[in-house]
């Protein structure tokens, strides 16, 4: 997962990186500051207390920890953070983890798309204990696999275009007296088959233009393709934020703006604006969130991204927990909705 912050600190020796990134690792754990001797303790590094102490000395004055008072072992920034889950990412890289051994206790439904979506929120929600947002697939961006219309009277139809995700668009059409419904629709079918559903408009009138024959039989539905290119759809489904009340070192001053937030969707839209990535307490600059970190990952259809998954949980968690979690979700959903779009005629 490349990042902005994915250089490797030059400005401490392997020393000092080792027990940065024990000191983090504990402090994730345990919650609570971490002494030179608790670093010596949980871990096989053979220096001396002394050593470790002039280490975080020094690691406290660039900035990658903080003693919280004077008799207290130290606490990680966000600095400290950004090392350990560099390191974290480079581990993952190295060994290719795929995710794909989680334990989860909670499958996804079977049923439709908004179904298969706020299984996957509430499955990564309660795993990992964070705030979830998924961007959902935009049917205009999906394409036509079929259209079918349903004459209801001699001048008024129901035309459902359906998209390669199953996800249908139901519009009513009133026309003038049509008698071969059937003959208009394959020939809709065979012209619009597999085009995004927002290059309907210009392609009904491309065909519309190249075969005047169908001119006066498809007039109405040069106006259907205005409607279709004006409705709204749902963007977003959320689960978990509760949690964000719930995390660690939470602080209770700051409720009415998470409570805001997470109802608004204009900050979703922020959110997904940051792009795909890992962004730390101050670094994905949202006011009062300082004490969360987000990721960011898209999931597919075939090869071809549909939407994202944003992840907004404690920054003190367990990282390798949240890459898991994160990236099995992304591979069933892709998995999942690849198999839908190829098996939808």
């Amino acid at each position: 997962m490349a990042d902005k912050w994915g250089e490797k600190m030059k400005e401490l020796s392997t020393r000092q990186e080792q027990i940065l990134y024990c000191l983090v690792r504990e402090y994730v754990k345990s919650g609570t500051p971490v002494s030179s001797q608790k670093i010596l303790e949980s871990t096989n590094l053979e220096w001396s207390g002394a050593t470790v102490r002039n280490d975080m000395r020094k690691l406290d004055y660039l900035g990658y920890v903080f003693q919280p008072h004077t008799s207290a072992g130290r606490v990680p920034t966000d600095k400290g953070l950004r090392f350990y889950v560099n390191e974290i990412l480079k581990l993952r890289k190295e060994t290719k983890k795929s995710g794909s051994s989680i334990d989860v206790s909670i499958d996804f439904p079977i049923g439709d798309l908004d179904k298969i979506i706020q299984g996957a929120a509430k499955l990564l929600a309660t795993t990992v204990k964070a705030f979830v947002i998924i961007e959902k697939p935009n049917p205009m961006y999906l394409r036509i696999r079929r259209v079918v219309l349903t004459p209801v009277t001699k001048n008024f139809s129901i035309v459902n275009i359906i998209t390669e995700l199953g996800l249908t668009s139901v519009l009513p059409i009133q026309h003038s007296e049509i008698y071969n419904i059937q003959e208009i629709e394959e020939f809709l079918n065979k012209s619009l088959d597999g085009i995004l559903l927002s290059e309907f408009r210009a392609k009904l009138r491309e065909v519309v233009e190249r075969f005047s024959w169908v001119g006066g039989r498809l007039k109405e539905f040069i106006e259907l393709s205005e409607k279709i290119a004006s409705e709204k759809y749902e963007e977003y489904i959320t689960e978990g934020v509760f949690n964000l009340v719930n995390a660690k070192r939470f602080d209770e001053e700051k409720l009415k703006e998470i409570v805001r937030f997470s109802t608004n969707e204009e900050y979703y839209s922020k959110i997904f604006e940051l792009g795909e990535g890992i962004f730390i307490g101050k670094e994905h600059n949202i006011k009062n969130f300082e004490q969360y970190s987000i990721l960011i990952m898209p999931y597919f259809v075939f090869n071809r991204e549909v939407g994202k998954i944003a992840v907004i949980f404690d920054k003190f968690s367990d990282y390798n927990r949240v890459f898991d979690s994160v990236e099995y979700v992304v591979n069933r959903l892709t998995e999942y909705f690849t198999v839908v779009a190829r098996n939808v005629e």
